[in-house]
């Protein structure tokens, strides 16, 4: 009876084993399937598959691109490609429903939500808060800039020379002109006073090789610039721009942002139009939740929920 048993037993352990090795050949010879040779067209989109396109603001498309990275890491079945353009560029793309998902610093305004009655309801997430910054060469013989007196400056001689200090945009269409002309209550900025370079990254460059030159872009480029801004940065410096209400003058940075004492704050939103719980929504969730929060907060720009700093105490070293 012992060896009967015995015998069973030895029977089922081979069988196990067998079982066992010819299952890790089978994985073995399965080839491993990369992201690269997944078609997320065909993934069904949720807030956490599928695939869509994010428009972006150029000027904050760094913490776009960061948050994105992370995002698509975290749910490995989607995929968001974010498309780099102006403001106008976006809105004009957003209102027309070519794309329904955009990233702006700004929200939109009565008229453009106007545009989406009786289809639609826009949902827009406030994630966070950044700035618009004043950078010099690093020749340039101040540390601070108080923009309307550059304006003024111009107005009274119109005729631009060597020793003039001119402003330097990342192009016409850009949410940072805008802001400038509201902060400055300016209609149209003359060739005069604004020349526009292109993009962000085209500012910096310029402003390196122009003494006289003051650039004016998102201060994300600055805060995670890129590459080409990187090999830029020791010959640029950011300017001290004034507070018409108290007089002084400020550099942008988490501080100043929260206190409100830098003169050109913008609010950043995530807007979406899909009009349904598509990846939209989970990117909305996603930046504006804990994790986003954080790598917001460690961008340098400020979150909109400053996310809690957890404390381990002990009472033993």
């Amino acid at each position: 009876m012992i060896k009967r048993s015995f015998k069973v037993f030895s029977y089922v352990l081979a069988v196990t084993v067998l079982s066992s090795v010819f299952v890790e050949c089978k994985k073995k010879e399965e080839p491993k399937v990369s992201q690269s040779e997944i078609d997320f067209t065909k993934i069904e989109e949720t807030p956490v598959s599928g695939y869509t396109k994010i428009l972006v603001d150029e000027s904050i498309y760094p913490i776009a691109n960061d948050v994105n990275t992370m995002y698509m890491y975290e749910y490995n079945r989607s995929k968001i490609d974010l498309l780099k353009m102006s403001t106008n560029e976006v809105l004009q793309l957003l209102l027309n429903d070519s794309i329904r998902v955009a990233i702006l610093p700004r929200t939109l305004t009565e008229s453009e939500v106007k545009r989406f009655e009786g289809r639609v309801t826009p949902k827009m997430t406030h994630f966070a808060n950044d700035a618009v910054v004043f950078i010099a060469n690093k020749t340039y013989t101040d540390s601070v800039v108080d923009y309307n007196q550059v304006l003024k400056n111009v107005v009274n001689s119109p005729s631009k020379d060597a020793s003039q200090a001119f402003f330097v945009f990342d192009n016409a269409n850009s949410n940072v002109v805008e802001v400038f002309k509201d902060v400055t209550k300016t209609k149209e900025l003359s060739k005069d006073i604004a020349y526009y370079a292109g993009d962000s990254e085209a500012v910096v460059e310029y402003i390196s090789k122009n003494p006289q030159a003051i650039g004016v872009i998102g201060q994300n480029w600055l805060t995670q610039p890129s590459e080409k801004i990187a090999k830029y940065l020791n010959s640029i410096k950011v300017l001290g721009v004034k507070n018409s209400d108290n007089g002084k003058f400020y550099k942008a940075s988490q501080n100043s942002i929260a206190e409100g004492t830098y003169p050109l704050i913008r609010k950043l939103y995530v807007v979406d139009i899909q009009g349904k719980s598509g990846l939209g929504v989970g990117y909305a969730s996603y930046i504006a939740g804990y994790k986003g929060q954080r790598i917001i907060l460690k961008s340098g720009l400020l979150p909109f929920k400053v996310p809690p700093r957890e404390l381990n105490v002990r009472d033993k070293i």
